[in-house]
């Protein structure tokens, strides 16, 4: 996992940091002597295991020495006060050295090469820190215990060495990394609920054994759970910490048989051993179930925001597209009218007193003419407030467009198949625009390619082709689309394809585009010569 606790480690302060770290782990390493002390008690956890292998986790491993060096003096201190030989307490301490980095290590390696994830975090963090590092620990502290004549059996010195660290990294160690880590779907509680329920939780466990003799420590468990559903990882690991310190509390002044019922000292602190780990974990389970399932319905909702603003920015293409469609049709139809109004009022100037009738009939003309230009303005104007005054263009000026994109540095053939017939303007236009946004895709999306433009003109259609040998990736509007009238669906989103289709569409014509089988992506297009509807 990342380093987290970024402090600004200079000299002195890591120097100040590690004092006081060292004086921790000496303190939490005090507890297993007073098994020592007490026959008939043990201490349920080892706290400065948590503490070490947290302290690697949430740190730069610049800074890793400092805390080994430590804790390893913290062990040899307390060893040596407590009647151990040297050799023992430096085997000791390099059980308790050992045992973190074998952890952190493992946690690190493993949590990097994958989908970062709460479930995929409590995996890791469980089998590499809970379950491997005690375990090297456990190896080497047993064999450094048994090693003297009157030692105890490996075997036993094992078992309760691995579950004693176990136990202490799960309590300690998890709301050390929890608390340095950002989890931003992860409910919150408040500091003073966090206090409450932990004050609970810690009266739950001890309260009913010790004043009513009745055991029923596992009663504590639904409390983790509203902890766990409220409050999250976080809430739980603190108020976890109250639960295990005070059934620890317990064990160690012999009152483990308060707890939970058993036949003897020992059996009674296995059952508070299982009750720390047992209700810890699931509550700790529940919690980073609860935060996954917020996580998700996080990323759902992103995605349907982003899904409704694409089908937005889609709708507002198309939109654009017939605003523009309408302007084109407003110039194509205002110039044709123009011309029937200048020539309706020479024919009506030439007659020099002519018909009456013929006049009235060509005056009459020239008022229909110019009503309908002004409505012509005003149904333009409900479209398009800001109207585009530039004129527009056609297939003729598709040879400068090609030496244009030419001059940008791309290389460009242009093919001509056919003899040019007589074309509506919004043909003519709308073949040169669909050219246009193809090579404007191909300069975006696929610039150092050589592409291929070709104009074919039969009696009835004329079809444009724009093919390059580029990536054939994402483009605006990606795979494959096929447009026939209104009733094409193609799968690109695209505002510049999804502009050409609607134009394609409102004049009958068909398009296809998409990536091609060598490499590239192809537009083509087939549009009726007048223009109509298919």
């Amino acid at each position: 996992m990342r380093p987290s606790l970024r402090l600004g480690w200079t000299p002195a302060r890591l120097a100040a940091a590690g004092v006081t770290f060292g004086s921790l782990y000496a303190l939490g390493a005090v507890l297993p002597f007073w098994f020592l002390h007490t026959p008939e008690a043990g201490a349920a956890f080892f706290p400065p295991a948590g503490l070490t292998v947290g302290m690697l986790l949430i740190t730069p491993r610049r800074t890793w020495p400092v805390w080994l060096a430590a804790a390893a003096a913290g062990e040899l201190v307390v060893d040596l006060t407590h009647d151990q030989t040297l050799a023992m307490a430096m085997g000791f301490a390099l059980a308790n050295i050992g045992e973190p980095i074998v952890g952190a290590l493992v946690v690190q390696t493993i949590w990097n090469r994958g989908r970062q994830s709460a479930r995929r975090g409590v995996v890791v963090f469980l089998g590499g820190a809970v379950g491997l590092g005690p375990l090297y620990g456990a190896s080497i502290g047993a064999l450094v215990a048994s090693s003297t004549a009157a030692g105890p059996a490996w075997t036993s010195v094992f078992g309760r060495w691995w579950l004693g660290d176990a136990l202490g990294v799960l309590v300690v160690a998890t709301p050390m990394l929890v608390w340095s880590l950002r989890m931003p779907d992860a409910p919150r509680f408040r500091p003073v609920e966090t206090l409450l329920f932990a004050v609970v939780a810690t009266g739950v466990t001890l309260v009913p054994a010790i004043l009513w003799n009745r055991p029923m420590v596992f009663a504590v468990l639904p409390v983790l759970v509203v902890v766990a559903l409220r409050g999250g990882v976080q809430a739980v690991s603190l108020v976890g910490i109250g639960v295990a310190f005070a059934a620890d509390w317990a064990a160690v002044t012999a009152r483990a048989s308060d707890l939970v019922p058993a036949v003897s000292s020992d059996d009674a602190l296995v059952q508070v051993q299982l009750f720390i780990g047992v209700t810890l974990l699931a509550a700790l389970i529940l919690a980073v179930e609860v935060d996954d399932r917020r996580r998700a319905e996080r990323e759902l909702r992103e995605a349907e925001a982003r899904r409704a603003h694409a089908e937005l920015a889609a709708l507002d293409a198309v939109g654009s597209e017939q605003r523009r469609i309408a302007r084109e049709v407003h110039d194509i139809i205002g110039h044709a009218m123009n011309v029937m109004l200048l020539q309706a009022g020479a024919a009506r100037r030439s007659m020099n007193g002519g018909d009456p009738v013929v006049s009235d009939h060509l005056v009459a003309i020239e008022e229909i003419g110019r009503s309908a230009f002004r409505d012509l303005d005003v149904a333009l104007g409900l479209v398009d407030r800001s109207p585009d005054l530039e004129p527009g263009k056609g297939l003729a000026y598709v040879p400068e467009l090609v030496e244009t994109i030419r001059r940008a540095g791309m290389a460009v053939d242009l093919d001509v198949e056919g003899t040019r017939p007589a074309l509506t303007t919004i043909v003519d236009w709308s073949a040169y625009r669909i050219i246009q946004e193809s090579l404007t895709n191909v300069v975006k999306h696929a610039p150092g390619s050589h592409a291929r433009v070709t104009i074919s003109y039969s009696p009835d259609r004329v079809r444009v082709a724009v093919i390059d040998d580029g990536p054939s990736g994402p483009r605006k509007g990606n795979g494959n689309g096929h447009g026939h009238g209104r009733r094409a669906k193609p799968n690109g989103h695209g505002r510049g394809l999804i502009g050409i289709r609607e134009r394609t569409s409102v004049l009958g014509g068909e398009i296809t585009y998409g990536p091609v089988a060598h490499g590239g992506f192809a537009v083509e297009a087939s549009l009726p010569l007048a223009g109509d509807r298919t």
